[in-house]
């Protein structure tokens, strides 16, 4: 079997607790904090490639050396790279530094698979047979590379008595594999991700404003003493894991204590005008007079805290500036996800966390809820109606917008969104019309429902499809993963102008596009829906444009197994997606606080109609 040209790795999922480890069978690896790797080997000629597919070969060129002494002739090999501190521990800063000073003699890579071996596909076989065959090709390459290729060390024991010994290690946490586990391109579950991640309290120096959102608190600048009179010493900025009403409030607190001069000591204090660049706005000095609770991974070398997250303001002047939840969550520990040990409060913290980004797309228009009282397992059903839910700031419609039905629901406020999830409400799925102009639609949707067997390089090909068309008929479109098996594809349009079109025009216009697309690629593409229509082929499905039809909404969780989530993506970062429910209530989060840009930017300002492109599709 010849290797592939190009191979995605498998990804492990992230675990809120050791008991979603279920079961025996399981071996426990280090999480190293470094950069993975994949080397690729063709007439014993190796590349060595990134997570994402970069060829990395030039800047390890050392490395690449030491792969190609190894007995292999062709295939794959997949670890992670890592540089070691003086504890012996990875040590991430000097990983970027090794790199940045192209100094890379120093890094070490830890290999733990094998999917491909010469002419052998070994990804069927179980995980222990192919670490025993990878563990036989690395023998004798200490002595003769100086340990920079190392095999992955695996434990045995229970997940939560190996993840506390690494945590008093302070690695950044563990991975758990099945012993039987095939070797798939994707986030997969029976591979589980531990983290350490500690918690302390730090004082608030001062904050940023955020550039987006007037009156909002943008990042915390954090500092901490050594002793309790010591000179207060800045250790970073957190920006993340607060919805707008909190950081509004929080910024009231601290405007209270606002001073003109910086309470950091002077030698250890933040560079004036350094996170102006990132939060958008000038620092504000406060009196030290508050603190903030903050997770975080761990200390850099030069004192600083790496990937924090706001978790609650305390002091005398903090007030009720502790984000929600402001309703009572009952049976906070239930598992909603056998799959992944995912509680309903990781589903209200989920929301809490993402209410300033979900809450515009669900204000404003009739919204169906997706509940599960029994978690992703049991009966899901669709809710309407308010029927008598009771949940606090939830707004039910004026019946007139759907007459003959009970009056529809709106999620328009935290109390309300929160309201949900205390409820059980997993999903949100929202019109494609606003109350304003109910019968207009401002959106079509057309979402890629592939059929058995179509592989997710095929659903990439086919948005790309999608898109190609739309710009041809003069349409600009947004992409977003479903959380689920496909992805979405947007485009919005005007609703607020006079001739603006309904949902018969606009329900006619999207079946007519996606059968241009079964007749143009029948191979990839058919316009009936019907499991035995779309085997080995993609439905893309119009009929969610139509009147009372509904999609899941950006942000939204999805209640299926892994508890995905629909995700706003960039058109460039498509290629790098490896599902639709890359993203999970687990690790969604982390991911949008790296974002360094709105990828949906310029969508809630679009004013194009479908008219031209009606025409132009001869409708």
């Amino acid at each position: 079997v010849e290797a592939p040209a190009r191979l995605a790795p498998q990804l492990a999922t992230l675990a809120a607790s050791p008991a979603a480890v279920r079961g025996a069978g399981w071996l426990y690896e280090i999480k190293f904090d470094g950069y993975r790797v994949l080397a690729h080997y063709t007439g014993g000629t190796v590349k060595l490639h990134t997570r994402q597919g970069h060829d990395w070969t030039a800047k390890m060129k050392s490395l690449a050396a030491a792969f190609e002494t190894l007995p292999i002739a062709d295939g794959w090999l997949d670890g992670e790279l890592v540089v070691l501190g003086a504890d012996g521990t990875p040590n991430f800063n000097a990983l970027q530094n090794a790199f940045d000073g192209a100094a890379t003699e120093g890094i070490v890579c830890f290999l733990f698979d094998v999917p491909f071996l010469d002419g052998h596909d070994l990804r069927p076989l179980p995980l222990e047979m192919r670490r025993a065959i990878l563990q036989s090709r690395l023998v004798g390459a200490d002595d003769r590379h100086g340990d920079r290729l190392r095999l992955s060390a695996a434990f045995e024991g229970d997940a939560a008595s190996v993840l506390a010994s690494a945590c008093r290690m302070r690695l950044e946490g563990i991975v758990c594999k099945r012993r039987d586990s095939t070797y798939a391109s994707r986030r997969s579950e029976a591979w589980l991700k531990l983290k350490c991640q500690r918690r302390e309290r730090f004082v608030v120096g001062g904050w940023t404003d955020r550039e987006a959102a007037v009156g909002e608190v943008g990042s915390l600048l954090l500092g901490t003493r050594e002793r309790r009179d010591g000179p207060l010493r800045w250790v970073g900025n957190v920006g993340t894991g607060w919805d707008a009403k909190a950081a509004a409030s929080i910024r009231k607190t601290l405007a209270a204590l606002e001073t003109d001069r910086s309470p950091f000591d002077a030698a250890h204090a933040p560079e004036r005008g350094r996170w102006t660049r990132k939060a958008g706005g000038g620092e504000h000095w406060v009196r030290p007079r508050v603190e903030v609770e903050v997770g975080f991974a761990e200390w850099t070398p030069d004192g600083h805290i790496r990937h924090p997250v706001f978790h609650s303001l305390h002091g005398p002047e903090a007030g009720a500036t502790k984000p929600p939840p402001t309703v009572a969550i009952s049976h906070p520990t239930r598992v909603i996800d056998t799959s992944t040990g995912l509680t309903k409060l990781d589903l209200v913290r989920w929301y809490e966390s993402v209410a300033d980004r979900i809450l515009p797309h669900l204000a404003g228009r009739p919204v169906s809820l997706v509940r599960g009282p029994s978690g992703v397992g049991g009966t899901l059903f669709f809710q309407k109606h308010g029927e008598k839910l009771g949940i606090p700031g939830i707004v039910e419609l004026d019946p007139a917008l759907w007459p003959g039905h009970p009056a529809m629901l709106e999620v328009s406020s935290v109390e309300a969104l929160l309201g949900c999830a205390q409820m059980n409400v997993i999903e949100f799925h929202t019109w494609n019309s606003t109350v304003a102009h109910i019968d207009r639609p401002d959106r079509v949707i057309f979402d890629l429902d592939p059929g058995e067997g179509v592989a997710w390089a095929q659903i990439q090909e086919a948005a790309l499809l999608v898109r190609a068309l739309l710009d041809e008929l003069g349409l600009a479109s947004w992409l977003k993963t479903s959380g689920g098996k496909g992805l979405h594809v947007v485009v919005p349009i005007d609703a607020t102008r006079r001739a603006s079109l309904d949902y018969d025009v606009v329900k006619a216009f999207s079946q007519r596009a996606v059968q241009h697309l079964a007749r143009t690629i029948p191979q990839r593409f058919v316009a009936k829906s019907g499991g035995a229509n779309r085997i080995g082929r993609i439905f893309v499905d119009w009929i969610r444009n139509g009147r009372g039809a509904t999609t899941a909404a950006a942000f939204s969780a999805r209640a299926r197994p892994g508890l995905g989530v629909s995700m706003p993506v960039a058109w460039e970062t498509l290629p790098s997606l490896t599902g639709g429910a890359q993203w999970t209530i687990a690790d969604a989060r982390e991911h949008l606080s790296f974002e360094t840009a709105d990828p949906w930017a310029g969508y809630a300002g679009c004013r194009q109609t479908l008219a031209a492109a009606i025409k132009r599709l001869g409708g």
